[in-house]
């Protein structure tokens, strides 16, 4: 075997000893990603189901404002029709006592009809606050587990980092940058053996040059058909 494509198998050892380790903490961001937008969903619903409810709180009080207003302006009004003077203002007064009286009527309708509609929408947002804070229950859990579980295996990260280093000093860069490139892109299989003159990475047939070169160890050969890096099985 040559020498630099036995320092890339064991290169590999390593490599997949460290994906083995970080796979799980690798899919962490993605998946946190995909709570946390679970969870803004939830947030977003209960936002507008609390403003729902605010401005039918606001628009009832104000509401009750101009009923009571109207109140005070028939009362004036009743008062008025004490100081009147002839008959034309007495029935002026009357007709005013009459158009503000169905306005409050109409204002007061109005007001009863969102007050009735209230609980329902309190009810929505009681629901929308339950769903989001179960969902933040969830995710805050989560977001404990995966701190724990990034902390349980820093060191040995860390370790198994230290030695892919150390076996990774001496190989030549390009050689190192092909190796890389292809374990990432040959689902951690950059180096693989030859058997009966197949290549044990896609199963296609190595040619007999190929296969001259690798007992020959004085070139790194690669496979034809998925371009993984060869070597003969002992």
């Amino acid at each position: 075997m040559h020498p630099s494509v036995s320092k890339l198998l064991e290169l590999q050892k390593v490599d997949q000893e460290l994906r083995s380790l970080t796979k799980d903490i690798d899919s962490l961001p993605a998946e946190e990603a995909k709570r946390r937008k679970n969870l803004d969903v939830l947030i977003a619903q209960t936002t507008a189901a609390r403003e729902v409810v605010n401005k039918t709180e606001l628009d009832t009080r104000a509401l009750e404002n101009a009923i009571r207003g109207s109140d005070a302006n028939i009362s004036k009004l009743n008062e008025r029709l004490n100081t009147v003077r002839n008959n034309a203002e007495y029935q002026a007064t009357l007709f005013q006592i009459e158009a503000v009286r169905k306005e409050r009527d109409a204002t007061q309708e109005e007001c009863l009809a969102l007050i009735e509609g209230i609980d329902e929408q309190k009810a929505t947002l009681a629901t929308a606050e339950a769903a989001e804070a179960e969902e933040q229950k969830v995710f805050d859990a989560f977001l404990a587990e995966a701190e724990q579980l990034r902390a349980s295996r820093a060191d040995s990260i860390a370790e198994v980092k230290g030695r892919r280093d150390a076996v990774a000093e001496g190989v030549a860069e390009d050689l190192l940058g092909t190796y890389e490139g292809l374990f990432k892109t040959r689902d951690g299989m950059a180096v693989c053996p030859v058997e009966d003159n197949f290549c044990q990475g896609c199963y296609n047939k190595v040619t007999m040059n190929d296969i001259a070169k690798l007992m020959g160890k004085s070139s790194v050969v690669t496979c034809g058909s998925c371009q993984r890096i060869l070597y003969l099985q002992a």
